[in-house]
């Protein structure tokens, strides 16, 4: 696809393989990103891929849709329930890459919806999952007492 540009933001183990086979591509390796800057990258994203294979509640992908960015990711551990979209999470299993890499284009050519990502994002401020914590403990306690 032309006139793509990736940035890859984070640091481990694979980077300087992930250097050397990428030097035709126009790649930024911004390493580790100070968290009062995470945002500036997340929303200067068109799409943000995740592809983790294990993986458990990932919040960056709320904080990539808090920011507007289109998140695509595998059908891993709680990531389905992160991105709240099954357009974009890629099930596990036969031509994987493939299918996620045609996902990642279908999302550049054809877009997203920015303000239903970001909607999605504001039902899980700190308020609401406190109050959804508290329904789940209270409806527990109700089962038990009715137990009794």
């Amino acid at each position: 696809m032309p006139n793509v540009f990736f940035i890859v933001v984070g640091d481990g183990e694979l980077r300087k393989k992930l250097e050397s086979e990428t030097e035709e591509l126009e790649v930024l390796f911004a390493g580790r990103v100070p968290q009062e800057k995470v945002a500036e990258y997340m929303s200067a994203m068109d799409v943000m891929v995740l592809p983790s294979r294990n993986e458990g509640w990932p919040c960056v992908v709320l904080e990539a849709q808090a920011c507007g960015t289109c998140v695509v990711r595998s059908n891993n551990g709680g990531i389905p329930e992160a991105i709240g979209f099954s357009e974009y999470v890629i099930e596990e299993g036969e031509d994987f890459e493939e299918r996620f890499a045609m996902k990642v284009v279908d999302v550049l050519e054809n877009g997203y919806d920015a303000l239903r990502l970001i909607e999605r994002a504001q039902r899980f401020t700190w308020n609401e999952i406190v109050k959804r914590e508290i329904s789940v403990y209270s409806e527990i306690l109700q089962q038990k007492s009715e137990r009794r």
